[in-house]
Parts: C-alpha cells; sequence; structure tokens
C-alpha cells in the first residue's frame, strides 16, 4: 500500500514523463513536417531534372530532319525523309527508266573484218559477209583547248587612200584571252557544282592539259556575274509581281566570319543575297520584300510578320521537322498534328489548290481540335514542356497564316 507521499511522487513523476513525451512527439511533428517539405520539394527537383535530362537529350538526337538546323549541322545522318520500302536496290516494277539504246547514224564506225578461215587457212578477204553483229560504244571525244586566231584586214584605199579595218568580234577585245564556252564551263563548275576555285584548276589541267590560274579563275566568275547583272532585275520584277514568294535565310561563313545568305523565290525564279545582318536590315537593304505586296510564305521568323503590307503564310515543311522531333520524344498529338497536315496537302492538291469555302471550314475545325487537345495534355505535364506547348500556342495565335494553303 503506497503512502500519500509515495503516491505524490509517482504522479509527479509521471506527470514529468509526460512533459517529456510531449516534447518529445511535438519535436517529432515539426521534424515529420520538415521532412515532408524538403520530400516534396525534392521530387519537385527531381521532376524537373528529370525533364532538363529529357530535353538534354532530344537536343543530341536533333538534326536537319526534326528541327531547324541547318544541313551542315548533321553528321551522320540521311537527309531524306523517305521511309525504307524494303524492296531491293534498283529500278521498280512499273518503273518508267531511261535504257541506253543504239542509234540509226552514229558519228564513227569501226569494222573489224575476217581475213583468214580458222578451219581450212583459205583467205576470206574477197568473200562477202551475210551478217554483220553491231555494238555501240557511247563515249566522249577527246578534249582539249583549241585555240582561233582571228585575223583583222587593214586596207588603204587606192582611189583616196583612207586606211580601212575590218571589225573583231565584240567578245574578241584582247591580244590572246580565254572565250565565252570555257567561261560559261568555269561559271558552271564553280556555281552550280561548287568546286572551288583551287580545285577548279586542277581539273581543268586533268581534262585539257592547260593550266589556269586561280585568279584568272576569279575573273572569269567576276565576268560571267557582271554580264549577268540585267538578268538580276528581271528576276526581282517577277519576284515582286508574283501571288506568292516563298522567303527564307541560312548562314555559311565568309572570309571566316558568320554572314546570313537570304533566299526569296518562286517555282521559277530564285534571288539570292548574301549579308552580314539576319534581321529586318538586312531584308530593308536588299530591297524586295519592303516592296512585296503578295502572300509571303516563311518559317515565322521574327523579321517577316514586320512586313504588313504583305499578306503571310506559315511554311508546314518546317513544321513537319519539329513535329517528327516531338513524336520521337513521345508526343502522340504530333504524329496526329502530321498526318492532319499531309492529308490537307493531298485534298489541296487534289482540288487544283482550290478548297471550297466549306470544305476548307471543316479542315480548320480538325485543325483546332488536334490542337485543343494538344494543349490540354501539355498542360497537364509537370514542368510544362516549353517547346512543345509553344508550338501548339503560336499556330492557335496565328491561325490565318497557319491555315492560309488551304484556300
Amino acid at each position: 500500500m503506497l503512502t500519500v507521499q509515495q503516491a505524490v511522487f509517482t504522479v509527479e513523476s509521471l506527470i514529468g514523463k509526460v512533459q517529456q513525451q510531449k516534447q518529445l512527439i511535438h519535436q517529432l511533428v515539426q521534424e515529420n513536417e520538415h521532412l515532408r517539405h524538403e520530400n516534396k520539394q525534392l521530387r519537385k527537383e527531381n521532376e524537373q531534372l528529370k525533364y532538363r535530362v529529357q530535353e538534354l537529350e532530344a537536343r543530341t538526337k536533333k538534326n536537319s530532319s526534326n528541327s531547324h538546323l541547318p544541313l551542315s549541322s548533321d553528321r551522320f545522318h540521311t537527309h531524306s525523309s523517305r521511309k525504307p520500302s524494303g524492296n531491293k536496290p534498283g529500278g521498280q516494277e512499273g518503273h518508267q527508266g531511261t535504257t541506253l539504246r543504239q542509234v540509226e547514224h552514229p558519228h564513227h564506225r569501226v569494222v573489224h573484218r575476217v581475213h583468214t578461215c580458222q578451219g581450212c587457212g583459205a583467205s576470206l578477204r574477197e568473200v562477202k559477209p551475210f551478217k554483220v553483229d553491231i555494238r555501240q560504244v557511247f563515249d566522249v571525244p577527246p578534249v582539249a583547248i583549241e585555240v582561233t586566231q582571228h585575223e583583222r584586214e587593214v586596207k588603204s584605199c587606192p582611189h583616196c587612200r583612207c586606211v580601212q579595218q575590218a571589225e573583231f568580234p565584240s567578245h574578241v577585245t584582247n591580244h590572246v584571252q580565254y572565250g565565252p564556252r570555257l567561261t560559261a564551263l568555269v561559271v558552271y563548275l564553280h556555281h552550280i557544282q561548287l568546286i572551288p576555285y583551287k580545285r577548279l584548276s586542277d581539273t581543268i589541267e586533268a581534262l585539257y592539259q592547260h593550266s589556269i590560274s586561280t585568279g584568272t579563275l576569279a575573273n572569269m566568275v567576276k565576268r560571267g556575274r557582271e554580264s549577268l547583272e540585267s538578268n538580276m532585275d528581271i528576276i526581282e520584277d517577277a519576284l515582286l509581281e508574283s501571288n506568292i514568294l516563298h522567303v527564307d535565310e541560312t548562314s555559311l561563313r565568309i572570309n571566316g566570319k558568320l554572314a546570313w545568305v537570304h533566299v526569296a523565290c518562286t517555282s521559277r525564279y530564285t534571288y539570292l543575297a548574301p549579308h552580314v545582318s539576319r534581321g529586318k536590315k538586312a531584308t530593308d537593304d536588299i530591297g524586295i520584300l519592303p516592296r512585296y505586296q503578295g502572300t509571303m510564305m516563311h518559317d515565322g521568323f521574327g523579321t517577316y510578320p514586320k512586313y504588313t503590307q504583305a499578306t503571310h503564310a506559315l511554311c508546314h515543311a518546317h513544321h513537319l521537322r519539329e513535329l517528327k522531333g516531338f513524336i520521337e520524344q513521345g508526343h502522340t498529338w504530333a504524329m496526329r498534328m502530321t498526318t492532319f497536315l499531309l492529308a490537307a496537302k493531298q485534298a489541296v492538291e487534289f482540288h487544283h489548290g482550290a478548297l471550297s469555302e466549306e470544305e476548307t471550314r471543316r479542315w480548320e475545325r480538325v485543325y483546332d481540335r488536334i490542337l485543343e487537345r494538344a494543349q490540354h495534355r501539355l498542360e497537364a505535364k509537370t514542368p510544362l514542356p516549353k517547346k512543345s506547348t509553344r508550338f501548339c500556342s503560336t499556330p492557335s495565335k496565328t491561325k490565318g497564316r497557319s491555315t492560309a494553303f488551304l484556300t
């Protein structure tokens, strides 16, 4: 039986332990809240890091077929967008090939005669053949530099003693010079086949056994350019009068420094102009876009919409490359948008580029639904995929430009 003193001591002891337990519970609750908050932050940070890793991995897989990167950035990548057919290489069934066929009037004839009978040794020189087998060889003739000497007569009139002289052709201006055909060949090989001057000099020496310095080649190309300057005005006028003008720009290096080549073209004419700037200063200096009033087709680069005197349409070839990148990242909506764009293109081509107003509205409704569903799915993701979200929001803001190809 406890005494009063013992009971009081026991109660006080239990109260003290309860107080200790309260403090411990309070401390553990605080630690738990701290750990839960820390865990939440770590989970969020982990999601961000996972997204960042995914973003960086996607960046390493970018090439000219699934992004805006130029072809020059590609390494070991096939540029063709055509999917493998599984067929064997070579001409396929139904393919309209170009077969090499014998001609009726060859340039040269070489007769291979039979002189002696291999059986008995008798002479067959006077025996007429009862059959001639024909085989033809297509080849290029031996090539060489030919020199044409132009001689201008100078005469003195026996009646009035006036000195008269003939006229040289207008393109013959020096004592020695290269002719127009060789100049045209040099311009073609340098500008169309993109052969540098040193290799071009080596090529001409190998083919024609004639040495031409790189400086002379550069002067020949310069003269070719000067002779075509009047055509540049014709091309520029044709572009300004066209209903649709395709414009773009790409980077390159000139003398080791970054520069840009700007292009304005139609299916028939192309105008290329280099400039140190990529933006509006360049297009203003070149002078075509400030005067153009038709429909300007482009990739949405910020410079082009600033020309408000023209209407604008977005080029879906760029969109298809970006969509391919999104498909490779697992975005299912990108496949639906790709299918839509290709099907819509086929529909426009089937109707010879002129869909009815009702048909256009129907395609636009499908377009809107794909974008709406894509935005809902992207907004549900954490963190928000910036590139694909921006891709979906831009066409919805510029719907008229994105669907201009339907009308």
